[in-house]
């Protein structure tokens, strides 16, 4: 299953409100999504979903040169960010195209359970770096979620950073297990956070 809509399966399960009615709203653009982005018909909040992606004719994620400020509310990303050798500078523009008080809905894969503590990737060559909430890691690339957020240097608000681990079964530890046919498992962090609105005094 692509990873995008199992999160989406996830999320709609969880029942919680703030991913329908908060966190995925407005104008999105849907970073890194391949040929599977968020679908309006899952999010009825959602007013327009712009997918980007280099497989479909787009420049750089890092940096979204198409895209002027302020013209999304929401930024969503799913397992992209750890294709990308800059995160931080990811991060930076993907809240500088956010309007104040928009979200950026991110999730990257937890570097034990996916990358199983191997470097690099045994299971996509293309990672640049793995992440983790740990407080200490021996991956070479690694990088803790909570220290990039202080790292952005820029203004934002976390509201939810968990991990994801839908279907994990240690059992299995060593093995890809995300990618089994029609599979459901998530081996990773999700975070999101919300660029503040000085115009509202929060």
């Amino acid at each position: 299953m692509d990873e995008a809509s199992k999160t989406t399966k996830r999320r709609l399960a969880s029942g919680d409100p703030r991913y329908k009615e908060r966190w995925v709203v407005g104008r999105c653009i849907d970073v890194g999504c391949g040929h599977d982005p968020l679908k309006k018909e899952d999010w009825p909040r959602l007013t327009e979903v712009v997918p980007y992606d280099q497989i479909l004719g787009h420049r750089d994620a890092t940096f979204l040169p198409e895209h002027a400020d302020e013209t999304f509310d929401t930024v969503h990303s799913s397992h992209c960010l750890e294709h990308l050798q800059n995160p931080r500078a990811a991060l930076v523009n993907w809240l500088r195209v956010l309007k104040p008080g928009g979200f950026i809905v991110c999730t990257v894969p937890e570097e034990l359970l996916y990358e199983c503590g191997k470097w690099p990737s045994r299971f996509n060559p293309d990672h640049k770096n793995s992440f983790t909430l740990r407080g200490s890691s021996v991956m070479p690339q690694s990088i803790n979620v909570l220290f990039l957020l202080w790292k952005v240097g820029v203004v934002l608000d976390v509201e939810h950073i968990s991990l994801m681990t839908t279907g994990w079964d240690p059992a299995k530890f060593g093995t890809d297990q995300t990618a089994y046919p029609d599979s459901a498992v998530e081996c990773a962090i999700e975070f999101i956070i919300r660029k503040p609105d000085p115009g509202k005094g929060w």
